[in-house]
């Protein structure tokens, strides 16, 4: 019974996560990015599928004409962006 708590517990908090990095892309990434990581007018190249290491060095450190963002769920975001299909 603990094992499946725990199960449930952690898949719930996976999706809350997943929700989150969602939002936050939605909010501060979509403009340029695209909708869907595809691209967009000022980042033109996909970020789809994108490991979350690179996402995460990338917001920190920023990359090409993309300056270092200050984001609190950043990880939430790399892990949003590493599921893009």
């Amino acid at each position: 019974m603990k094992r499946l708590l725990a199960v449930v517990f952690t898949l719930a908090f996976a999706t809350v996560a997943y929700a989150d990095g969602a939002a936050t892309f939605a909010a501060k990434c979509k403009a340029c990015h695209g909708a869907d990581g595809a691209g967009g007018k000022m980042a033109k190249e996909s970020i789809k599928g994108k490991a979350e290491a690179d996402v995460l060095k990338a917001i920190a450190e920023g990359k090409g004409k993309m300056k270092p963002v200050k984001i609190d769920d950043g990880a939430d975001v790399a892990k949003f962006v590493a599921g893009l299909k």
